[in-house]
């Protein structure tokens, strides 16, 4: 099994049934639910301009709420814009809440040395905060609120656990990097939201890839080589890449293993929730 050449599996092959089949799951759990509104953070960039997007073609845009939530360190007026043309392309409420008065509130509570750039802790503060916006407004609106993280994300553990990994709903959780900027071209997305170097705008000048150590490019096809159980050594081969870099990749997969599940409770009963007691949706 080879993955040489095999950046086009990440193309969408079908891109209407694709965003047909995410429309149909938005459709259906927001009436399982039975809410009125999805919450969608924007920063302006690709995985949120494209969930945001979805969201608005599934229900309509006046039944979805953009929110930019900016704060002073990495205030970025390019992303605010963009956010906003993407909301009023496809019709979407679209609200900016500067953070940045809570973010200073709470650095009152962490040590001076740990409000430095770079700092995950501290960094990780303002993920949990943009959760508890979204969750007010999907609290006051009956909504939802629609995470905006890609597969290879997922699968890296590279989100905040309880930040922007809080959410109610996924619609592109499984789909890697490069599948979702493909969509977000047929979808009609600005080339230059497409084309941004990814960054969760924790603290100036952050880079995702440059946190992870590769380019998403090669990423997602070690991811997807891992995904289908095959053996790092040739993934590495068909890469190009030392096995030690994709034992790396692998690793962290694992290791992040606990941001993809409930909270480990330990079994005492007869049945426990989120295990061996769990409710179909269609009970809903």
């Amino acid at each position: 099994m080879s993955l040489r050449l095999s950046t086009d599996q990440f193309l969408v092959r079908e891109p209407e049934e694709t965003i047909n089949r995410i429309k149909r799951f938005l459709v259906t759990h927001r009436e399982r639910a039975r809410a009125s509104k999805f919450i969608v953070g924007m920063s302006g960039g690709l995985d949120s301009s494209v969930a945001a997007a979805l969201c608005a073609l599934a229900v309509g845009g006046r039944n979805v709420i953009g929110i930019s939530m900016p704060e002073e360190e990495t205030r970025n007026e390019g992303n605010i814009k963009d956010a906003k043309e993407v909301a009023r392309r496809f019709g979407l409420q679209f609200r900016i809440i500067d953070i940045t008065p809570v973010v200073e509130a709470m650095s009152t509570c962490i040590p001076r040395m740990e409000r430095k750039k770079g700092s995950v802790s501290y960094a990780n503060v303002k993920a949990r905060l943009r959760a508890l916006v979204l969750y007010y407004f999907a609290n006051r609106e009956n909504g939802l609120v629609v995470g905006t993280g890609d597969k290879s994300e997922v699968m890296l553990g590279y989100f905040t656990k309880f930040g922007d990994g809080a959410c109610d709903i996924q619609p592109i959780a499984d789909m890697y990097k490069a599948s979702v900027r493909d969509l977000a071209k047929h979808l009609g997305i600005p080339k230059r939201v497409y084309s941004k170097t990814p960054s969760p705008e924790l603290w100036p000048g952050q880079s995702a890839e440059k946190e992870l150590g590769l380019e998403y490019e090669k990423l997602d096809i070690i991811l997807w080589g891992l995904e289908r159980w095959m053996d790092p050594k040739e993934i590495g081969e068909d890469v190009g890449l030392p096995v030690r870099v994709v034992n790396r990749v692998r690793d962290r997969w694992i290791r992040s293993e606990h941001k993809r599940r409930p909270p480990l409770a330990l079994k005492l009963g007869y049945r426990t929730a989120g295990y061996d007691l769990r409710l179909p949706y269609t009970l809903g």
